[in-house]
């Protein structure tokens, strides 16, 4: 579960039953531990009133963080948002939008998940250790090495950072360095169904740590069966987060990069306005 990812909260006020069964939770999804293999282990502690249910309600309810969905046309041609917001049906494949139940009641034919940054954020702040950690953005552009210009190690001693600086971003040691990357990738040997996912590395924290699983932030995945026809349709969510996060001028320039590379790209956000 990649919820599990997302924990830096104190835990100082739960119990050890919960603790522990949260702990096990980790280890269940690092080494696919079955469930009926996480309920034996909890009962052999002397915990086995605490399920793998109750441990993932009780998850649910610490990490305040839940998808979003967006209504997609049934072949991926675009997502309904934007100028296609009120359509219903597709304006490539004429697909309709919604269907009927048993109770007449229309439904979307398919949608594609979003997470939020924001409330992953809002996680890690809450953590004294994980905003320290958080700090090594401007801790490293302090250093003498850096200010020298003696040698390259990191994102930030290159010109798109600086220039990016010289034009009044990342003023705020608070600020964040988001870096971003879409792909497609097949879910079968036989390639018959395309999907996306967007991802974002926290450029804040080391480099060792940013590209670790547990610290990637996914973003949006994109069902198949086919590329989008439409890829800024379905980014449309997550600029507008953005947007949220930060000044209009920045996300211009991360619009444009958006339209004109639909295959990998970086990016960088300045952020503070949250604190």
């Amino acid at each position: 579960m990649y919820l599990i990812s997302l924990i830096y909260v104190d835990a100082h006020f739960l119990s050890d039953e919960v603790k522990i069964g949260i702990c096990l939770l980790k280890v269940k999804d690092e080494c696919n531990l079955s469930n009926y293999a996480y309920n034996e282990i909890m009962q052999a502690f002397g915990y086995g009133g605490f399920s793998l249910y109750r441990a993932t309600k009780t998850l649910t309810s610490l990490v305040p963080f839940d998808a979003s969905y967006v209504d997609i046309c049934i072949n991926s041609c675009c997502a309904f948002t934007g100028i296609f917001k009120s359509h219903t049906s597709c304006s490539y494949c004429h697909e309709e939008r919604y269907q009927s139940n048993a109770k007449n009641q229309k439904t979307p034919r398919k949608q594609a998940p979003y997470f939020s940054l924001i409330d992953r954020f809002r996680i890690q702040y809450a953590c004294q250790g994980r905003s320290r950690e958080m700090r090594y953005r401007n801790e490293y552009i302090s250093t003498n090495e850096y200010v020298s210009e003696e040698e390259i190690g990191d994102i930030f001693d290159g010109e798109l950072y600086k220039s990016m600086v010289k034009r009044g971003f990342f003023q705020d040691e608070r600020d964040i360095a988001l870096l971003a990357s879409v792909d497609g990738y097949q879910l079968f040997r036989q390639k018959t169904e395309e999907n996306w996912i967007v991802l974002f590395m926290n450029g804040n924290i080391p480099p060792a740590q940013r590209v670790k699983k547990e610290n990637m932030l996914i973003v949006a995945m994109f069902p198949g069966p086919q590329a989008p026809k439409d890829f800024n349709s379905f980014m449309r969510p997550i600029i507008d987060e953005l947007k949220s996060l930060e000044g209009n001028n920045l996300i211009l320039l991360i619009m444009l990069k958006i339209y004109q590379i639909l295959t990998r790209y970086s990016l960088y956000c300045s952020w503070n306005s949250m604190l």
